[in-house]
């Protein structure tokens, strides 16, 4: 199993009203050194141009590869700004791990939740790894699958979690863990100029419990 670098840096970015205490995010940042967060102000009032503004900033600051791991609306937050970054911003991402994004039919009646009506969409070289989970109240399992269509990932579905946060029970989500450690090896050919991960790359282990059907879910 791979585990990660305590060198490897991580950005985590929350999504609505931000992660708590005991929630996956924070308790990363509290065992990897290297783990940080994004801070996107506006949490409980959340605003997409705003959101990939600062995010903007944030990566316009990284002079190394890192590694994403957003949550929820997060995963939409950072999926936008992506799709507008330049080759020389997403050369930057070494990986992302992409959990639980809610539907943004469902996100957008939230009057306090301002421009995200629709999902970003794009063709990229960077690994990334969207998570969905069974019995999401914020996205159907199919929902998610097609969001990891239009970013380019590999879906995982992680199980019957929830939204996968600290409600979820799961500490510090060890399968997290797994997931994000998986796209290490990305950035370290990032690092020695190797050829990085291709979606034609054979794609690490998953939970073989938790197989996704697709051709169930397919439209």
């Amino acid at each position: 199993m791979p585990l990660l670098s305590p060198a490897t840096r991580i950005l985590t970015i929350p999504g609505l009203d931000n992660s708590g205490p005991t929630h996956w995010q924070s308790l990363w940042e509290q065992k990897f050194t290297h783990c940080h967060r994004a801070d996107l102000g506006q949490w409980g009032t959340p605003d997409l141009n705003d959101w990939v503004r600062r995010l903007d900033a944030i990566f316009a600051d990284i002079d190394q590869p890192v590694l994403i791991a957003a949550h929820s609306l997060g995963c939409h937050a950072f999926t936008h700004w992506f799709e507008q970054a330049s080759w020389t911003d997403r050369a930057k991402i070494g990986g992302a791990l992409l959990v639980a994004p809610p539907d943004l039919g469902r996100i957008s009646k939230l009057s306090r939740v301002t421009g995200f009506s629709h999902h970003a969409s794009f063709v990229s070289q960077t690994p990334m790894i969207v998570v969905g989970s069974d019995n999401d109240h914020y996205a159907k399992t199919a929902y998610v699958w097609r969001l990891s269509r239009h970013w380019d990932a590999r879906f995982v579905n992680a199980g019957p979690f929830g939204h996968i946060n600290a409600e979820s029970d799961i500490g510090d989500w060890h399968y997290g863990q797994y997931l994000l450690a998986s796209l290490q090896t990305s950035v370290n050919a990032v690092i020695s100029g190797e050829r990085p991960w291709s979606p034609a790359d054979p794609r690490p282990h998953r939970e073989h419990r938790f197989g996704y059907q697709e051709s169930i879910h397919r439209p």
